[in-house]
């Protein structure tokens, strides 16, 4: 099936399907989503639909991820030695802002009531991804995770914040609030 993912029409499909699983989320929320509701607004057969994705908690995963994905993966590598790197930190963030921004209405969707509530969980994990790459763990001395949940917490209910004020910053204006937070939470726990 691997290669069946760089055939064009596969990818078509493939689209096609999360299009219309956007959609249908927006219009009637998760819970009410179906595989039937979601093959008939993409007007596909339902094996068609199962050659992609094998229910819709498959395909609500596969999208969340792969949002994240498209968001953190050209952002700069940070590590411990590098948290003073003051130009680093701001470049890595307003890529990250920036990505976030550039997919809001995919974001705001996701962490709405209108999604499955798995998002947020799905988000922290690339934070607690970041920390163990950046091996920030090992050098904070208080159990880890105390160090993922501040991190999580901080970050996650920052970004959350700005997206339920509608993005009222710029990206960068954003990324400056956060710029000011984060290193020096992590400096400080290093301490």
């Amino acid at each position: 099936m691997r290669l069946k993912k760089v055939d064009r029409r596969y990818v078509t499909t493939d689209k096609r399907i999360i299009e219309a699983f956007w959609d249908l989320l927006a219009e009637v929320g998760y819970q009410k989503v179906s595989v039937s509701a979601i093959v008939k607004h993409a007007a596909i057969n339902r094996s068609t639909f199962y050659e992609h994705f094998l229910d819709k908690e498959d395909l609500m995963a596969s999208i969340q991820t792969g949002l994240i994905r498209q968001v953190i993966a050209d952002l700069p590598e940070v590590t411990i030695y590098k948290l003073t790197d003051k130009s680093l930190i701001e470049a890595r963030l307003n890529l990250l802002f920036k990505g976030i921004y550039d997919r809001k209405k995919a974001f705001k969707l996701l962490l709405s009531q209108q999604s499955d509530g798995l998002f947020v969980g799905r988000f922290a994990s690339f934070s607690k991804q970041f920390l163990i790459d950046a091996k920030l763990i090992g050098a904070i001395d208080i159990p880890e995770e105390y160090v993922f949940s501040i991190f999580e917490s901080m970050m996650f209910n920052l970004i959350k914040t700005w997206i339920e004020r509608d993005f009222i910053e710029t990206p960068e204006a954003f990324s400056k609030i956060a710029g000011r937070v984060t290193p020096k939470l992590m400096q400080l726990l290093i301490s």
